[in-house]
């Protein structure tokens, strides 16, 4: 959105807060090469062929060496997306459609690449939002671009090479340009297309480089070297100031003062219990998705993992998993964690997390489909080794188990039920395991808030997962931009939920932990506290604040303060009362 537009090319823009934090320098427009062909009758097929097969290739190799330069920078999370890449470059179907059109038409590999291709783009952006293969629209994209300017025969233009102080301005940022970047000479990222949840979103905030997405005309109003100042202090709104007047220079200043501050009065004391000013100990933990990211969240500050993504084990291969592999996986994790606990995850794919070494069929609505813990129930053996491998990895450390997508008492009989015949193998195979490890289930949707009391007989704690608890709650895709407006983070039936979970949670003994985004929030995290809550797992990057937000308040101030949340009807609501309560926390200037 253009907020004003004067003299000597100084604007204003506004657009989504990415990633936070305040960028400055000098413009540095991103921009594809052209990737123009010409139509030409082909006359040697088989040559023609060969180019396709070659390129094909050579996409493949680089995007080898993208997956791995990236799995070292960012682990597993990351990396994946390079794998899911290779399996469209290597699919062989894919790759006969192509050869039969060249065959066909006696059409170029090139015309034949983008004929075929942008035929299957075309096909996927029609789906249903709902329908996570529309996702993969840009990792088809991207890979469809690399083998053709492979033909083409040009270079890759990417940003790995950036003059120092570069803030990237682009229309869009595909996940291998992101993947390449120069993160050493870049203070601010800003796209026109995207929004909260995007690659470029997710990959802003693991870096800490503050970003600003769907920023409506920008790629049209700025030129390489302009001065930009890119301001997302306000987690409501990302401001972009192309070409700044000394007045808002000044302000930027007064701006970047408060948040030096308010850094400094975080990180002090980093080294201290995490106890609210009554007494009351807050676990804080990680959530992470591989062996790479244990180190550097417990140096953030993580006393535990509240969140290991076992699927990022599953989705960076071709082949399942083995046993042992698990095994060992899991076991660095307890190892690395010996003084907290490690919190693994069941196998939680579906939706919009896919397997190369599982395909699975095509629903009409994954997110209501065969997924998380139903798909693995589906598949015994598959479970059994996982649960195998968490048994065995106990034995190096306090592990707990956590089983996903648990909607009533059937689900998780039938869970526990393979949870006791994994414990009865290893018995008679005389193989080590944990004979005591605690089981947990996340809470994410409805029915389990409802069933919370007649579930928590059975279980040791509920882990709330708050993203996708939130888009059942309110019938609204946390993917879908075109109902982004209901997807309501602070919707006051979230912590009404969050609420009876802890109740009913009480009632039986148990703890309750967040392990959703809202567990990072510092708007939300005085509330999670006032409502029960007795762990938080974010990412390592939240830890500091989230440490010294809860140093800063008291158990008693953080229930009064849940209570009158409890009262307000609409999301507004709610935001305001907590950032006037997170401000009041703040030093003053």
């Amino acid at each position: 959105m253009l907020l004003n537009n004067t003299v000597n090319n100084r604007m204003n823009f506004s657009g989504i807060a990415a990633s936070p934090g305040i960028g400055e320098g000098t413009a540095y427009i991103f921009v594809n090469p052209n990737l123009f062909i010409s139509e030409r009758v082909v006359s040697d097929i088989p040559e023609e062929i060969k180019r396709l097969r070659s390129s094909a290739m050579a996409a493949v190799l680089e995007l080898s060496v993208l997956k791995e330069s990236v799995r070292a920078r960012l682990g597993d999370e990351f990396a994946h997306i390079f794998r899911s890449q290779q399996t469209i470059a290597e699919d062989e179907s894919i790759i006969a459609e192509i050869e039969e059109r060249i065959r066909d038409n006696k059409s170029s590999a090139e015309e034949s690449l983008c004929y075929i291709f942008e035929s299957y783009i075309t096909l996927f952006s029609e789906l249903d939002d709902s329908d996570y293969n529309k996702s993969r629209v840009a990792d088809i994209e991207d890979v469809y671009k690399r083998i053709l300017r492979i033909l083409l025969g040009l270079p890759d233009v990417n940003l790995s090479t950036l003059p120092e102080k570069s803030i990237i301005i682009a229309r869009d940022l595909l996940p291998s340009d992101t993947a390449m970047m120069d993160i050493d000479q870049i203070t601010g990222m800003v796209t026109e297309l995207g929004g909260a949840t995007s690659h470029v979103a997710i990959l802003a905030n693991n870096l800490g480089i503050p970003a600003a997405v769907g920023v409506t005309g920008i790629t049209g109003a700025v030129q390489n070297q302009d001065r930009i100042i890119l301001d997302v202090s306000d987690s409501e709104k990302a401001l972009v100031y192309i070409n700044p007047t000394l007045e808002i220079h000044q302000k930027i200043e007064r701006t970047q003062i408060t948040l030096k501050k308010h850094k400094a009065q975080i990180m002090k004391n980093q080294d201290k219990p995490v106890i609210t000013r009554d007494g009351q100990e807050i676990t804080l933990s990680a959530n992470v998705g591989s062996s790479v990211e244990l180190l550097p969240a417990r140096d953030a500050g993580a006393s535990s993992v509240g969140l290991y993504r076992s699927e990022f084990l599953f989705m960076n291969s071709n082949s399942l998993p083995s046993e042992e592999e698990q095994y060992q996986a899991y076991r660095k994790a307890a190892e690395c964690f010996e003084e907290g606990f490690v919190i693994i995850r069941t196998l939680d794919i579906g939706g919009d997390k896919q397997l190369s070494a599982l395909p699975l069929p095509v629903e009409d609505n994954p997110f209501l489909g065969n997924r998380a813990l139903r798909l693995t129930l589906s598949l015994p053996e598959l479970f059994l080794t996982q649960l195998r491998a968490i048994l065995r990895a106990g034995v190096h450390g306090s592990v707990k188990i956590m089983f996903p997508m648990v909607g009533g008492v059937p689900e998780l009989d039938a869970a526990l039920e393979l949870m006791n015949q994994a414990r009865i193998d290893l018995e008679r195979e005389k193989i080590p395991y944990d004979r005591s490890m605690e089981i947990g289930i996340m809470v994410e949707i409805p029915s389990a808030v409802w069933m919370a009391d007649i579930l928590a007989r059975q279980v040791s704690f509920f882990s709330v997962g708050t993203n996708d608890l939130t888009q059942y709650l309110l019938a609204a895709d946390r993917l879908n931009s075109n109902v982004s407006e209901y997807y309501r983070v602070f919707d006051p039936s979230v912590f009404k939920a969050v609420k009876e979970v802890v109740r009913a949670a009480k009632n039986q003994g148990r703890w309750v932990g967040i392990c959703g985004e809202l567990g990072g929030n510092p708007l939300a995290i005085p509330l999670l506290v006032g409502l029960g809550v007795t762990e938080l797992s974010m990412s390592p990057r939240a830890i500091p604040e989230a440490s010294w937000l809860i140093r800063e308040i008291s158990l008693k101030d953080a229930e009064e303060l849940a209570n009158r949340i409890l009262e307000l009807d609409t999301d507004k609501k709610i935001r305001r009362v907590l950032r006037e309560f997170y401000k009041s926390k703040e030093i003053n200037i």
